[in-house]
């Protein structure tokens, strides 16, 4: 009977759907393709193009110290124990157990003369084993597996974000300091045009006018500077909160680097590959479909509850009252063997409704699997269409940078030589520094457009070995 319900076990298929991959529409192509690289990058190659160690110095760091990725390890580590148990629990538990009992005699005995009590020892090893006909357990391990897997996703996409995440700050950290060094090099600039304005002043060669427009001008682009230095100092607020360190040692860290000052090279490649292969690499894809996978095996382990369960029981010992050697004799021994048998009788508008439970649960990750397929398509062409768009900005703003400083070196030639009064210099000087304040705006703008771009298809590929 035993050898009958173990095969039965096997040859059951689990009650319950079984979990298959929900047609997703993908695109062809993506709709900016004149910005798609030719063939995937691995990560190290990615970040190398940036053409900064500090940078990388930083990203390493991230992966070791960010405590958003030491809880996503966490709750990975959870969920594999939690499989680790549910597999336990479709094996046979057993328990090897030892008692001693003491019992008084009452007082009937006593009257009779009988004062000593009696001891019974047990030494008792018991099992008991659930069979899995209908499937309760194996759906149990199946979408803790799932889970599992889910959580490695999790994992996965932490620390994809957490390197956008450094990557991004540190390209504004390097942004506020290049505007800085440019609104520094213009103050030179127009602190030597107010001296000269004013030394022509003195001189009778031009009016008090243009002298405080030099003035102006001056303390108006002066005003740009703590402005930008609270931007850095809040930049390093943030990669030192990415990198789990006080912002106080990144702020005196960044300071005491000795990395240029400028913002890091352009990437000329990105990870890009066929939206299937991308769409199956990507983490948090990934992860919402484990979920509704995790989520279909509740449903069978939720349905099983409805159908009769079987369990085997049994139990080997000795036990007696007589000394050890009579205690570990043949003739103490306890032997029992049981095959249990359980059918939910009044609870199962209880138990179809845990199904109905599973089930809904089971449509909303549906839900959101989908949603998120959608949702990273938007990422991939809102990053694409910024990478697209903002290095035509970068070069457009490049060559409005050359023309004004050219103007602003011609205008203040021509006011030396009293052909023109100051307006056309402080006119010429004020769209150099706009310029060239753009100009660093839109060469960061085209390095976020290649992190947004990163982080959207899911990372570059991953070295090799």
């Amino acid at each position: 009977m035993c050898a009958g319900l173990l095969s039965g076990c096997q040859l059951l298929s689990p009650v319950g759907p079984d979990f298959r991959t929900p047609e997703t529409p993908l695109p062809v192509m993506w709709s900016a393709a004149d910005v798609q690289s030719p063939a995937p990058i691995s990560e190290t190659d990615f970040w190398a193009q940036f053409q900064d160690p500090l940078l990388q110095s930083l990203l390493a760091e991230a992966d070791a110290n960010n405590l958003d990725l030491a809880s996503a390890g966490a709750q990975l580590a959870a969920a594999q124990g939690v499989l680790r148990a549910t597999r336990g629990g479709t094996l046979p538990a057993v328990a090897l157990g030892a008692d001693s009992t003491y019992t008084e005699p009452d007082l009937a005995s006593k009257l009779r003369g009988q004062t000593t009590g009696s001891t019974t020892n047990q030494v008792l090893a018991q099992s008991s084993w659930e069979l899995d006909f209908w499937g309760r357990q194996r759906r149990a391990v199946e979408a803790d597996a799932a889970s599992l897997q889910a959580a490695e996703e999790r994992l996965a996409w932490a620390r994809l974000s957490v390197r956008a995440s450094v990557a991004s700050v540190y390209v504004q950290w390097r942004l506020a300091q290049t505007r800085l060094s440019v609104a520094q090099s213009n103050l030179v600039q127009q602190e030597e045009n107010a001296r000269i304005a004013r030394a022509r002043f003195q001189a009778g060669a031009s009016s008090e006018l243009d002298w405080r427009q030099a003035q102006t001008q001056l303390a108006q682009t002066a005003a740009q500077v703590p402005s930008l230095q609270i931007a850095m100092a809040q930049n390093s607020h943030a990669l030192a909160v990415l990198l789990g360190q006080s912002p106080a040692a990144m702020v005196a860290r960044l300071q005491a680097s000795v990395a240029p000052k400028a913002l890091p090279a352009q990437p000329s490649r990105w990870p890009l590959s066929a939206p299937a292969d991308w769409l199956r690499r990507r983490p948090d894809v990934s992860q919402a479909l484990w979920a509704a996978a995790s989520q279909s095996a509740r449903i069978g382990q939720a349905e099983a509850a409805l159908y009769p369960s079987f369990s085997l029981s049994g139990a080997l010992g000795v036990s007696g009252s007589g000394s050890a050697k009579e205690l570990f004799s043949w003739d103490s021994r306890l032997v029992n063997a049981g095959l249990n048998f359980s059918l939910p009788l009044f609870d199962r508008g209880r138990l179809k409704a845990q199904v109905q439970v599973q089930d809904q649960g089971f449509r909303q990750a549906l839900a959101a699997y989908q949603n998120q397929v959608l949702k990273a398509q938007q990422e991939v062409e809102d990053a694409f269409t910024q990478l697209h768009h903002s290095r035509e900005q970068a070069r457009l703003t490049q060559e409005a940078e050359v023309a004004a400083s050219r103007a602003a070196d011609l205008a203040m030639s021509r006011y030396r030589a009293g052909q023109v009064d100051y307006l056309s210099v402080s006119s010429a000087e004020q769209s150099r520094l706009q310029t060239a304040d753009a100009a660093a705006q839109a060469r960061a703008a085209v390095l976020q457009a290649v992190i947004a771009v990163y982080r959207s298809m899911g990372g570059a590929w991953p070295d090799a070995g």
